[in-house]
Formats: C-alpha cells, structure tokens, sequence
C-alpha cells in the first residue's frame, strides 16, 4: 500500500485506536492526519472572478503534525524569521535529557516541557551575562524536539544563540571565547537547574507519578542523576544564524517523520529509514544510516506519542528576539547595518510554488485570462458544493 502517514492512519487507525488509550490530542491529531484533502474535512470552492473555471478543494487538516499540508507554513515561518535575525553567527546548542527521566517525561509533557524551556535559557543567560564570557544579553530561539530517528521518546532542547549581544549600556559585545562557552560549566548549570526544577515540582505534587514508581524514588533518581554527565552539545558556529533557523524549520511542523523516511508497508510492518542519534541533534546530515521494521502498532504508538498538548508552543524566542525585546533588537540590527525593524514581506503561495517547481498558474491563476483565482465558498463534511458554487459560466 502507499507509503504515507495518511495512507497508514486511513489503513489501520481504527483497529489500533480500539486497542490503545489515546488522548483527546492524539486521538484528534490522528483523525485528522488521516481525513486531511478529504471530504471528511469538508471543502471549498477556487476560482476565476471572472467565471471561466472553478475548483472544488477538499480541506486541509493543518495540524501541526501533519507532513501533509505543514511545508508552506514552515517555510512562511522561516521565511519571517530569516528577516528578523541578526547579521551575525549564531551558535547551535543542544541540551538533552537522561533517558531515565523520559518515564516521567511522558506522564508530564507540558509541566515538564516548560521546565526543559526554562532549565536551558536560564543557564544560558546566568553565564552569559557573566563578563567572563560574554557579560550581555544574547537573542535566542528555542526548539523542543521530543523524538529520535526511530520515533522513540527523546526529549531534547535546541537553542540558536548569537555569537554576542547587547550590554546594559546597548553596546554590542563579542563573545570571549570561539567556542561561547565551556561546554562542562554550561552541563552542570542546566543540570542543576532541572534538577532544582524538577525536585520542587514533585515535592508540591505538580507532577504525575508514573504507574509502578513512588516520590521517594523519583527523588532518589534525581540524586544520582545530579552525579551523572548529561549531553549538552555546542555544536560548531554557523556563519550566519539562517543555518540553524533552517535546521529547526524543518522540525518545526509536520511531526517526527517525514513522507521521504516512510518506504513501505508490508504484511504488518512499516520500514523506515533512519540515521544515528548525533546526526538527529544537530550533528548534520551525515551518520550511519539504517532501515528499520516496526509493527503498524508500534509505529503508530510510536508517532502519535509526539503529539504536544493542545496549545502547548515548542517554539520560544527568548533574550533580543523576544517579542518583548524589539527596541533592544533594533539597536543591534543598526550595530550590524540591518534597519531598525525587519521587513514584514510574508511568502505568498504564488512564491511557494515557485520555489518548490510547482507550476503555479495551474493552482493560482485562470488559465484562460490569467486572473489570480479567489476563495469563492466552502462546504462542510458530508455535503456537495452548492451548485450555485460549483457551476462554471461559459468564457466570454
């Protein structure tokens, strides 16, 4: 059968939701993946103001999970921030949890994904503001990705920093150090944070014991852990901070696994393909690469355990790119030569499909006059366009 997240979901979702506990995400998340460009998602009618031809569409889902119908938001995404960023390097760092945490990780995604948030920022700005190192404050943006290659529970934070910020006198400093900074002072800060973060959480009952597992146990593994080395990497630094915002683009919407990863369905099982873990966090598109077979069952319990609570932003900008920060990031946009504020300029569809080497008069303009086409009205699931919609004058 097709090898697609949709063609699995509309193959096999019913008999596994009959078997597994879903959440009302997850369940919603599924059920729209798999009814997305379908009449079961209703529809909407395209065409030429003039009346020489119209189109009927089926509607999208636009679930953030969706590999479907996620590339023009994530590229209009991009698109934006590319403008918003700072003309200068950028580091790429990655923190990432023991995976012995990923059991209360799965009981307390939003509590404990705000605290991964906060672990990482706040580490980051205690030494950088720290003269030592750099002694200003830096624009960041912070991705959370939940995953690895094979779609197994791996909670770990990216963060794009600039190579230097603004001082409280708004004079742009560079960093001491090429590196930004020590990658074992930076570990042990963030451990101690999430640690101090995670302790108090459960010590106020914030938290959801996981099945088979007690307070006093969970206290002890944070003890132990508080001894352990916990991977946090400093990747080398990009000329330019539009590499890293492309790197987190492409995780940014659409889910764990893209269309181009899925190969086949046979006989029960879903192959895969899929790289070693470092290439997956930021150590490039290289790696040993791999095949491998997973149940239906096991995929889709796999999948659909990365759908983030409702409502629940796994994208932040933190520091000059904060929302809140848009007169200190113009001051450093002057430093560099960049106007005080970034152009709005927003990516059309017209230059999406430009980019992608879809031939974009087909899908946004008549054929016959060349007019851009319009929304002309919709219809819900179930039910046929009105004729009044679907009917087509004869070109004058």
């Amino acid at each position: 059968m097709a090898a697609t997240i949709q063609s699995i979901l509309q193959g096999f979702f019913e008999q596994f939701a009959a078997n597994h506990p879903l959440s009302r995400e997850q369940r919603l998340a599924a059920e729209r993946m798999r009814d997305c460009r379908t009449p079961a998602l209703g529809g909407h009618v395209v065409g030429c103001p003039e009346g020489h031809v119209r189109t009927i569409c089926s509607n999208s889902c636009r679930h953030r999970n969706c590999p479907q119908c996620s590339a023009f938001a994530r590229e209009k995404w991009l698109a934006a921030w590319k403008e918003r960023l700072l003309d200068c390097p950028h580091h790429h760092i990655v923190f990432t949890l023991p995976h012995e945490l990923n059991p209360l990780w799965r009981y307390n995604k939003r509590e404990f994904g705000n605290m991964l948030f906060r672990a990482g920022i706040e580490a980051l700005r205690q030494l950088l503001a720290d003269p030592k190192y750099l002694g200003a404050e830096p624009g960041m943006l912070a991705a959370l990705h939940t995953w690895d290659q094979t779609l197994l529970i791996h909670p770990h934070l990216h963060v794009m920093v600039t190579a230097g910020g603004l001082d409280a006198e708004g004079r742009w400093q560079q960093p001491r150090k090429n590196c930004l900074l020590p990658r074992q002072v930076l570990m042990q800060v963030f451990r101690g944070k999430m640690r101090a973060f995670l302790l108090k959480a459960l010590e106020r009952g914030r938290l959801t014991l996981p099945p088979n597992t007690t307070l006093t146990a969970q206290k002890n593994l944070l003890n132990r852990l508080g001894r352990a080395t916990w991977n946090v990497k400093i990747l080398d630094r990009y000329a330019h901070g539009r590499g890293v915002a492309t790197y987190l683009a492409n995780y940014l919407k659409g889910g764990p696994i893209g269309k181009g990863r899925i190969i086949d369905v046979q006989q029960g099982m879903v192959r895969i393909r899929c790289r070693d873990r470092d290439a997956d966090e930021g150590g490039g598109a290289g790696g040993r690469r791999r095949i491998v077979r997973l149940p239906v069952d096991e995929f889709l319990a796999r999948l659909l355990e990365h759908v983030p609570p409702a409502d629940m932003q796994t994208v932040r900008p933190y520091g000059l790119y904060a929302n809140s920060k848009r007169p200190e990031l113009g001051k450093a946009r002057e430093h560099f030569g960049q106007t005080p504020r970034p152009a709005k300029g927003k990516l059309s569809w017209y230059d999406f499909c430009e980019r992608h080497g879809i031939q974009p008069k087909s899908t946004c303009r008549c054929p016959v006059c060349g007019t851009p086409l319009v929304r002309l009205g919709s219809f819900a699931a179930g039910r046929d366009p009105p004729p009044s919609l679907a009917a087509v004058r004869p070109a004058a």
